[in-house]
């Protein structure tokens, strides 16, 4: 028993792990596993930086492979016992029946278990097929010989999905590589105030790099548990066939079995977040923010206070000294001269521009759907507004902490640019395109254009969004 033991040990050692045949030139590589010299060079066909052993994943320097003859004569030497072990194959003690003492010469096709004589007797096996065990075996022999080189070829597909994730890995660098390029090109315009927010992107790309290498990690090693598990049911499969017909068939039930519920683990792709990664373009980039993002945003009259008079086209908005003749809307402003957008944004990012000529004060900007209706101007900062005003001849960007604004120039338009994804709203002058200020926060619900009237007559448009030429 200990020699045919240690056999088999010698059988399994000279077994190629790619292919799971007999090695065929074996060499050896820098990790100290051993290949058939043509699958270690097609495993690597496709891999250029990284090389990984298809056994222990370690990282191989260079593709010097070792030739190893000694290792080829003990592949001779398991290929003569193997003959020899099939010679006395016909020697073996025949079993007998545990429950009645008899040999087991016959095989339930339906139950898949060998029986002796008397257990084909009614009731137990009654109506099924019962064949002879030479003929079972010869049968059942040869159907697991037929699934040999499907499961090669699985383990072969599956060496290929490895190698894919292996690429996959890189082209994770070198996409990430590109997507910080382009961020640090784009931050070179933006002034000190925003360099904080560099930080957080790059941070959070960092992370989603991070995140997504973990995952392929977790991927690469379920591939390598399937391959660990298609590499000993492959050894069982080749095993059993050469088995007595009483061995063999006594477990092919669960053999078989596993052969035919063996599923690979899925593949895991590899997809930056575009709108996770990306910066909002400033200055020179309004263009780009115009073409891509540009929103057709209305007004709601049902959310407006009584004293505003809304236009037909819902673009335009007038505060009249004359309260409308309508119900009251709970849905409305009831102190504030304050309407808002029919459009609600919990996602994705979006462009508008809003004319303000020469109105003494207004406010514009964002807030949540959820505003209450019932307060007075100015917002309390604590129920989430984002905007820029102008009150008591002054320019206010009001969110969770005010800050007086600087202008070179009185803006008579304002662009406003959502980023649902990075948390940010961004304010223009249409003057000159430049920017005026940004708001970084976190956004918990759905986001309305806000639109703060004032108590003078001159109206406040919503007007088309143009493309500018640089």
């Amino acid at each position: 028993m200990a020699a045919a033991a240690a056999l088999e040990g010698l059988w399994a050692e000279v077994n190629c792990p790619i292919c799971l045949d007999d090695l065929r030139d074996p060499v050896t590589i820098q990790c100290g596993h051993n290949f058939c010299r043509p699958c270690i060079q097609q495993s690597w066909a496709h891999l250029h930086i990284r090389i990984p052993c298809p056994v222990c994943r370690h990282p191989c320097q260079d593709r010097h492979l070792r030739s190893n003859t000694q290792l080829g004569r003990m592949v001779d030497i398991a290929k003569l016992s193997q003959i020899t072990r099939s010679k006395k194959k016909h020697q073996q003690v025949r079993r007998l029946c545990e429950k009645h003492n008899q040999v087991l010469t016959l095989f339930c096709e339906e139950d898949l278990e060998v029986l002796c004589p008397l257990c084909t007797e009614p009731p137990a096996h009654q109506g099924h097929q019962v064949r002879p065990m030479e003929e079972a075996a010869a049968h059942h022999r040869e159907r697991l010989r037929s699934y040999l080189e499907p499961l090669k070829r699985r383990m072969a597909d599956v060496q290929k999905l490895v190698a894919t994730q292996d690429r996959n890995l890189l082209e994770l660098r070198e996409k990430v590589e590109n997507r910080r390029s382009k961020l640090a090109s784009e931050f070179q315009h933006l002034t000190q105030s925003i360099d904080r927010e560099r930080e957080e992107v790059l941070s959070r790309l960092f992370e989603e790099e991070k995140d997504i290498q973990q995952k392929l990690t977790v991927s690469t090693t379920a591939f390598s548990d399937h391959i660990s598990t298609l590499k000993g049911l492959l050894q069982e499969v080749a095993e059993k066939s050469v088995m007595s017909d009483v061995k063999l068939l006594m477990d092919v039930k669960s053999v078989l079995h596993s052969c035919e519920s063996l599923r690979p683990p899925a593949v895991y792709w590899v997809r930056l977040k575009r709108e996770g990664c990306s910066l909002p373009p400033q200055y020179s980039a309004l263009q780009k923010i115009i073409q891509k993002f540009r929103e057709e945003v209305t007004l709601d009259p049902e959310t407006a206070h009584p004293y505003l008079l809304v236009s037909e086209d819902k673009k335009s908005v007038t505060f009249v000294m004359k309260k409308q003749r309508v119900p009251r809307n709970p849905k409305g402003f009831a102190v504030d001269p304050v309407v808002l957008g029919s459009e609600g944004f919990d996602c994705g990012r979006h462009y508008w521009e809003v004319q303000v000529d020469d109105k003494p004060e207004w406010a514009v900007g964002v807030c949540e759907a959820s505003l209450p209706k019932e307060r007075k101007q100015p917002p309390p900062r604590q129920n989430r507004c984002w905007t820029i005003q102008l009150r008591d001849g002054d320019y206010v960007a009001e969110g969770s902490v005010p800050v007086v604004l600087e202008l070179k120039e009185k803006p008579r338009g304002i662009g406003i640019y959502l980023d649902c994804e990075l948390g940010q709203v961004s304010f223009y002058s249409l003057n000159d395109r430049s920017h005026i200020h940004s708001f970084m926060d976190a956004f918990s619900e759905v986001l309305k254009p806000y639109f703060y009237i004032s108590y003078d007559p001159k109206p406040l448009t919503i007007c088309a969004v143009r493309d500018y030429k640089g």
